[in-house]
């Protein structure tokens, strides 16, 4: 399963880095940006309202403003990174189902599922290599004694 999973990580990389970043920008800005409080005084969101807010609001789940109304320069903030995160989600979905699709990504699962089927075998087999002629006659006779015989 390494190869799998080496893979995936290869290819899904910079998709990852890309949300890491945008979420971390987007997190940053909410610190920074000041807000204020029921009774007008200067009020900057900690990093777990920024975190919680910027969880929302990248899955698109909806949200109210937390924990009082926000300013306007928080509302443009929360514009910008709406459509950034939008953006990074479909750019790291699209690049999943890219490589989803990708031939060599298919044969990679079939090889581990057909190692996974090898290395369950409990009893002992024989490793047929090729099966063309000879190879068919050896498998039917090792079947007929009731042998294992794994073809590759």
């Amino acid at each position: 399963m390494n190869n799998v999973f080496y893979l995936l990580l290869r290819r899904l990389r910079v998709p990852f880095i890309t949300m890491i970043v945008v979420y971390s920008i987007s997190v940053l800005g909410f610190v920074l940006i000041p807000g204020q409080d029921d009774n007008g005084n200067i009020w900057h969101m900690d990093f777990f309202h920024a975190v919680y807010f910027v969880s929302f609001m990248g899955t698109t789940i909806g949200f109210g403003e937390i924990p009082f109304a926000f300013t306007d320069a928080q509302r443009m903030w929360t514009l910008i990174m709406i459509y950034t995160t939008v953006v990074a989600w479909l750019y790291g979905i699209g690049s999943m189902l890219a490589l989803l699709q990708e031939p060599v990504f298919g044969r990679l699962l079939r090889r581990r599922a057909f190692t996974s089927e090898v290395i369950g075998i409990a009893e002992p087999f024989y490793l047929i290599c090729g099966y063309g002629v000879t190879g068919r006659v050896i498998v039917h006779k090792l079947a007929n004694r009731d042998i294992r015989a794994v073809v590759v």
